[in-house]
């Protein structure tokens, strides 16, 4: 072992038994850089916590238990949200230092209880969001102190029931959002009394059965927005009530199946969006109901299937239908679709294709045909989509084209997008060579041999982008890379990071190639056996390549 070694060895030694050599011993009263394992906190530590962690998002505290006034005052001029979760008590005085907390949000979540003194200088909070979800019981006189909170936001999650006289209390909250997500039934009293709340927004995400009694209370809400997404069933009468709100937001995400008089009902409702994600079967005579839906948007996104029937009923709607969960097609649907001026032309779970399919989907008159989840298309299919003037040309989950599916594409007139493809076979480069659209896109190509990069070298459509090249390394390099140096538009290799000499020479050839700094990239030995030489930068190179580092210092500065 050298003398070095033995140093080093002697140091750690002595620094473990507790000796050092001019360093500052280790305060017992320093805290772990981790928050969440901090048990205990001075004015003084908490201070220095805030000072340190300022601009940092969130600060969490799940082991704090006990909290005085004057720490909870230095905790206070956090600007981030400040997570207090362990405390299960909180005193009067706390209270009120806490209530000058003027950041994000401030959740006290680990409070199971909150008598009325303390509840009324909590409400004396600045920040924006106050979270009390511990709770899961409030009386009505605490209820009316955290009523006159002058935070945006009040989050009582944990309340699982509530009598009539606490709801009218809360409903003297006039900030932006009262959120009561852990209430799972609502009767006609309660529902009555949060018609009078004067907060903007309202989230019972909690409730998953409504009646229509209640549906008719809540209908009368006066503020902005009305949530109720944890809905899982919904009759007619309830939905009747529901469409008369104009609070609702429209949105049902778990409401699996619908009757044609419930889509009826909600067909009436007066809002822009419908958005019925939930849906996983739908009948024609239930699809007809929801076309006479009024507003601007109709969102059927969990639909997997569909029927040529229901889709000729649904496409009767005369705004813009989302069916982007679809996954299977058939060419009756896809011809009923083709003809919608209604249908926004997304098909993102599609993953397979029939050409007889491709063919009424290439009718399609919109602006806008997604089929970005393709992952195979064969040559046929290819052909019939390549005529499409709809069609976005965007396939980035295939990962294979043959050379007879390639020359189906170039008949393509926009821009084709085909950045899934990590390899080209030779023949495949070629055909795609032929593309006479707007833009070829290969961003995906992570290797090339030499005579697929001659024939996208010859491609003028091609974009020239092979950023995800990270090595020109196969025996082959020096021509691969002479090939592309022959390409008369732009080329990308932005994210290089190996390359011979020889291999790097022939690129630069090609003074507009755009590679990465030099001193970033690792050299080498030449890949076919021949002699390593060193590489030496061109003047012209080294000049681009200074300007290159003047202007990322610039950007790491900003």
């Amino acid at each position: 072992m050298n003398l070095l070694a033995r140093s080093s060895l002697l140091i750690v030694a002595l620094l473990v038994s507790g000796f050092s050599f001019g360093f500052a011993p280790v305060r017992a009263d320093e805290l772990p850089v981790d928050t969440n394992k901090i048990e205990s906190l001075t004015p003084e530590q908490a201070r220095k916590l805030v000072e340190k962690h300022r601009g940092r998002q969130q600060l969490d505290f799940p082991r704090l238990t006990t909290l005085d006034a004057a720490t909870a005052k230095a905790l206070a001029e956090f600007k981030g949200r400040l997570s207090l979760s362990g405390l299960t008590t909180l005193d009067v005085a706390t209270a009120k230092a806490l209530s000058d907390f003027k950041g994000v949000g401030l959740h006290l979540n680990g409070l199971t209880t909150l008598d009325v003194a303390t509840a009324k200088e909590l409400a004396g909070f600045k920040g924006a969001v106050l979270e009390l979800n511990g709770l899961t019981t409030l009386d009505a006189d605490t209820a009316k102190a955290l009523a006159g909170l002058n935070g945006d936001w009040l989050r009582l999650d944990g309340l699982t029931t509530l009598d009539a006289d606490t709801a009218k209390a809360l409903g003297e909250f006039t900030g932006q959002f009262l959120s009561l997500d852990r209430l799972t039934t609502l009767d006609a009293d309660i529902a009555k009394a949060l018609t009078e709340f004067q907060c903007k927004h309202l989230s019972l995400r909690g409730l998953t059965t409504l009646d229509a009694k209640a549906a008719k209370g809540l209908a009368e809400f006066k503020g902005q927005w009305l949530f109720l997404n944890g809905l899982t069933t919904l009759d007619a009468e309830a939905a009747k009530a529901l469409a008369c709100s104009k609070a609702w937001d429209g949105q049902l995400p778990k409401v699996t199946t619908l009757d044609a008089d419930t889509a009826k009902a909600l067909a009436e409702f007066k809002g822009n969006n419908l958005v019925l994600n939930g849906l996983t079967t739908l009948d024609a005579a239930t699809a007809k109901e929801l076309a006479g839906f009024k507003g601007a948007v109709l969102v059927l996104g969990s639909l997997t299937t569909l029927d040529a029937d229901t889709a000729k009923a649904l496409l009767e709607f005369k705004g813009n239908l989302t069916l982007n969960g679809l996954t299977t097609l058939v060419t009756e649907t896809a011809k009923a679709l083709a003809k919608s001026k209604a249908w926004d032309g997304r098909l993102p779970n599609l993953t397979t294709l029939d050409a007889a399919t491709a063919k009424e989907l290439a009718g399609y008159k919109g602006t806008n045909l997604s089929l970005n989840g393709l992952t195979t298309l064969d040559a046929a299919t290819a052909k019939k989509l390549a005529k499409s003037k709809a069609w976005d040309g965007r396939l980035p989950n295939l990962t294979a084209l043959d050379a007879d599916t390639a020359k189906a594409l170039t008949e393509y007139n926009g821009s084709l997008y085909l950045n899934g493809l990590a390899t080209l076979s030779t023949d495949t480069a070629k055909e795609l060579a032929e593309f006479n659209g707007q833009v070829l896109f290969l961003d995906g190509l992570t290797t090339l041999d030499a005579e697929n990069a001659k024939a996208l070298a010859a491609t003028e459509r091609w974009d020239g982008n092979l950023s995800a090249v990270t090595a020109l390394d196969s025996p082959d390099a020096v021509a691969i890379a002479k090939a592309l140096a022959t390409r008369k538009g732009p080329l990308k290799l932005s994210n290089l990071k190996k390359i011979s000499p020889k291999t790097l020479s022939a690129l630069i050839e090609k003074k507009d190639v755009e590679i990465p700094l030099i001193e970033t990239l690792e050299l080498i030995q030449e890949p076919d056996g021949s002699p390593t030489e060193d590489f030496i930068i061109p003047k012209w190179l080294e000049e681009r390549q200074e300007k290159q580092r003047r202007q990322q210092a610039a950007q790491e500065a900003a």
